[in-house]
């Protein structure tokens, strides 16, 4: 993970899945209350996204599956990974609701 520290800047973009509609969201973890942002900076601690990227299980016509591409921002350095909804670690997964519950429909690209 690049970075360590009290904060973080995210960014997720969500595809495919039944109705096919991109979502994506931003956050900053000092928006968050205390408690939210420490679960959230301690999920990233411990997640290796060079691993998750590294192990990419997008089987062929799977077009309900979701796509997630995940960037972070961690101060001295940024993050990206892209997965399937099949490669969501548990430690993650608290990371992806708390985004998803601030996710717009996204434009098509």
């Amino acid at each position: 993970m690049a970075g360590t520290g009290k904060h973080a800047r995210l960014s997720l973009r969500r595809t495919g899945g039944l109705a096919g509609v991109p979502m994506q969201a931003t956050l900053d973890t000092r928006d968050l209350d205390p408690g939210q942002a420490q679960e959230i900076i301690g999920a990233l601690d411990n997640v290796d996204l060079t691993q998750i990227s590294a192990e990419q299980d997008w089987p062929a016509g799977a077009a309900d599956t979701f796509q997630y591409d995940l960037k972070i921002d961690r101060g001295e350095g940024a993050s990206t990974a892209s997965f399937s909804e099949r490669q969501v670690p548990a430690g993650l997964a608290p990371v992806l609701r708390t985004l998803m519950d601030r996710a717009q429909p996204a434009s098509r690209r």
